[in-house]
């Protein structure tokens, strides 16, 4: 193991060799007027596990500090890296070393991997004459993406690469090691059995600044024919001159996952999002008695996103599973678009209270049927707010809950669920001061509200704090302008809190509220509507 030691350090000891070098240089009458020679060069960095000063290097990236070593380097005139002159740390040269620090891209710097006139070499002149060094800076780091091709991947069929920085390309193949081999072992070349790659053509090479990260990077595209592979899975490996890039590789598609469902009871007209991986050649999704084929959704170009407008719900009792199918396999998930969850769809299933402000009712052709709107021009300060107001029944009977949650989920896995569009409304704008208060009811009509952990930040100054942004969905955001779930964890309730489903259950809701309040002077527009309430099962791994 190489020792760690400091830049500090390292620059300290360089210090010392050049000063004994330099006594070493008298003594032997030894001056920089012969002619120069450039014999290695040293790379000096903190970085000790990738680079060590014992040994010497032929490749560095822009910005790295170089220790050109040599004979009769002393009184250097110029340098040039890649033909272009930079300037060097005079009082650091000797007759035996030189310090350099490669620019960057950023600063103007070329690199040959872009224009093939620019020679990989360091050139030194002194008044003895010139010394040249072969010598490569480099890209950044490749970094393939994603892999495009159709299955079966057949020889001679056309392969597309999509990365980051595949370019100075030294070797390009497959191999029977699997990714999962090279994620869990320490490597410094790939083994297994190697099938080369040749004839790498490439289509795109957008060099361009980054202004997040300010530096230099180049969006790639490469394509080839398949070669005679004779095993069905492993790597494709792009060893580039700045480091070595690979991903899974199969002949036929893997199977595929679901992680993500943006919503299980999508409304009419919402972008159901669904998450995962191996959605290549997606044949079809289904959800209870509606199949969906290719031209009914969107599948985008890293094959891990599948958008579909919802323009269907199935029928009640048609089921209650979503699978996508693609010639890799079957993947499903359960509890989608379950009836059995619904408190009220505001379509005449449960009875309003009634009590005012009460929200309008609506139905533009939006929505999945009739809708609650919470439309408010402008909300001032008041503590008793338009609202909905439900109970299941005047008889007094509870909400039912779905069988198809676990008996022992626990209340931060069970949610009260609700479509929202928030069509500019004022909340979470950091000034205005709304927000929802929730009431649940549970058998015995004993109240527990909460507050979205609204509290005061500065009083004085009207400055609120909330515990999560009004209306959010699981991933804490609230979009605008399009339907979304909104979800509220049960655990928010005290009655439920601590509570396993089966317990949530016995105790029952009786009725449900949702009130628009607003306890600061910061007046706002409220215009949201709702549909579908419910509640739900979001397992905590999400």
């Amino acid at each position: 193991m190489k020792n760690k030691i400091n830049m500090t350090s390292l620059l300290v000891l360089f210090l010392s060799v050049m000063v004994a070098f330099g006594f070493m240089a008298c003594s032997d009458n030894n001056s920089s007027g012969g002619q120069p020679e450039i014999t290695g060069v040293k790379i000096l960095s903190s970085d000790t596990t990738n680079y060590s000063y014992d040994e010497f290097y032929t490749k560095a990236g822009p910005g790295t500090m170089l220790a050109v070593m040599g004979k009769n380097l002393g009184g250097a005139l110029h340098v040039f890296i890649n033909n272009q002159e930079v300037s060097f740390n005079t009082t650091m040269n000797t007759d035996h070393s030189l310090i350099v620090t490669v620019p960057t891209e950023v600063n103007g710097f070329k690199l040959s991997a872009f224009d093939s006139s620019i020679p990989d070499e360091i050139r030194i002149e002194t008044g003895g004459g010139t010394a040249t060094y072969g010598f490569k800076i480099t890209a950044p780091g490749p970094q393939m993406q994603r892999i495009q091709a159709r299955y079966p991947r057949e020889t001679g069929n056309e392969i597309n690469i999509f990365g980051l920085n595949l370019v100075d390309i030294e070797e390009a193949f497959f191999s029977d090691v699997t990714a999962e081999e090279l994620a869990t072992t320490e490597w410094t070349e790939i083994g297994g059995n190697h099938v080369a790659i040749n004839g790498i053509q490439t289509v795109l090479m957008d060099h361009h600044l980054n202004t997040t990260t300010n530096s230099y990077e180049t969006k790639s595209q490469l394509k080839f024919q398949m070669p005679d592979l004779p095993y069905e899975t492993g790597v494709l490996v792009l060893k580039c001159t700045a480091g070595t890039s690979y991903l899974p590789f199969y002949k036929r598609p893997g199977q595929p996952t679901i992680t993500f469902v943006s919503s299980d009871m999508p409304q009419i007209g919402e972008n159901l999002i669904i998450r995962g991986s191996e959605y290549v050649q997606v044949e079809s999704i289904k959800y209870g008695d509606v199949t969906l084929t290719a031209d009914d959704f969107t599948v985008n170009d890293e094959e891990n996103e599948i958008v579909v407008p919802f323009t269907r719900k199935p029928t009640d009792g048609s089921g209650t599973t979503l699978t996508v199918t693609t010639p890799g396999g079957v993947v499903s998930v359960e509890r989608f678009y379950d009836y059995s969850t619904i408190l009220t769809t505001f379509d005449g299933d449960a009875t309003d209270n009634g009590w005012g402000p009460n929200c309008t009712y609506g139905n533009d052709g939006t929505a999945d049927g009739i809708y609650a709107h919470f439309d408010i021009p402008v909300e001032y300060q008041q503590w008793w707010g338009t609202m909905i107001y439900y109970r299941k029944d005047w008889s007094g009977n509870s909400f039912s809950m779905s069988p198809n949650i676990p008996a022992t989920a626990t209340a931060d896995e069970v949610y009260f669920a609700i479509n929202v569009y928030n069509d500019g409304s004022d909340y979470n704008n950091g000034v205005f001061t709304g927000y929802i208060r929730y009431m649940f009811q549970p058998i015995g009509d004993a109240e527990n509200q909460y507050d979205n952990g609204f509290e005061w930040e500065d009083y004085d100054t009207q400055t609120p704090k909330f515990a999560r942004p009004v209306l959010a969905d699981i991933n804490d955001e609230a979009p605008t302008g399009k339907w979304y779930r909104h979800v509220l964890p049960l655990s928010s309730f005290a009655c439920y809190t601590g509570k396993s489903y089966s317990e949530i259950v016995a105790t029952g809701l009786n009725q449900f509220r949702l009130q628009s309040i607003n306890q600061g002077t910061p007046s706002g527009k409220i215009n949201v509507k709702f549909d579908n309430a419910r509640i739900i099962y979001i397992p905590s791994s999400k």
